[in-house]
């Protein structure tokens, strides 16, 4: 499968929709898009996701399918240095440069300012909620891995959020969430890809082929 993370396009703010430049950027999208095989296209449920889909959803001729899962980490905030709470995809990146040495997926959480416990229940669920996902497209987690199933879609297309999609890449690549929080950033209407590259014995790995790709905005 190959599974294209896509953040929305450029959002009015506090209205959750898109600006014009915004809706530009997603007839952009749909025609990045519209030679990549999708057989299926997914939305957050806030409306910045679901207008930015729209466009692909239609020139495609496919069904616009709610996850309710994908919706922005909204509550995921943590204090930093000078007291104000900003989003944990946001923490400055020195502070977790600084933290590099020390951090695993086992421990990331037991970290200032990572250590509040609902950042760990967060995680575990959204990696539930991902897994779950993979598996109605034919690829059920296991052990370290996944296994494909082999009755899975060859494309699909999740319009979500910033700090959703790094989060969630962080859970399909094994790689402790501030790291990927601290390392990258998507930029709106870029387009990450990664592939369940086939193993061994029905295995399955996901592995990451492009992140944060604009190249559709620039011709």
């Amino acid at each position: 499968m190959r599974l294209y993370i896509i953040r929305h396009a450029e959002p009015a703010y506090p209205e959750d929709a898109l600006t014009e430049r915004g809706h530009e950027q997603a007839r952009a999208l749909a025609g990045r898009l519209a030679a990549a095989g999708l057989d299926r296209v997914y939305s957050s449920p806030l409306q910045r996701a679901r207008e930015t889909a729209r466009y692909t959803a239609e020139r495609l001729g496919l069904a616009l399918e709610v996850e309710p899962w994908t919706r922005e980490l909204e509550d995921w905030w943590v204090r930093g240095d000078d007291g104000a709470e900003v989003p944990v995809w946001q923490v400055d990146p020195a502070v977790i440069r600084a933290l590099a040495p020390r951090l695993q997926l086992g421990n990331w959480h037991r970290l200032p300012p990572f250590d509040a416990p609902w950042l760990r229940g967060g995680f575990a669920r959204l990696g539930e909620d991902a897994d779950a996902f993979a598996a109605r497209h034919g690829h059920v987690r296991d052990s370290a891995g996944y296994r494909a199933t082999g009755d899975g879609p060859r494309g699909v297309a999740v319009f979500c959020h910033g700090g959703l999609a790094l989060t969630w890449l962080a859970h399909l690549l094994a790689i402790p969430p501030p790291l990927v929080w601290a390392g990258f950033t998507l930029p709106p209407a870029s387009v990450t890809t990664v592939v369940f590259e086939a193993l061994p014995e029905g295995r399955a790995v996901p592995r990451c082929h492009g992140l944060g790709d604009v190249t559709h905005l620039e011709r």
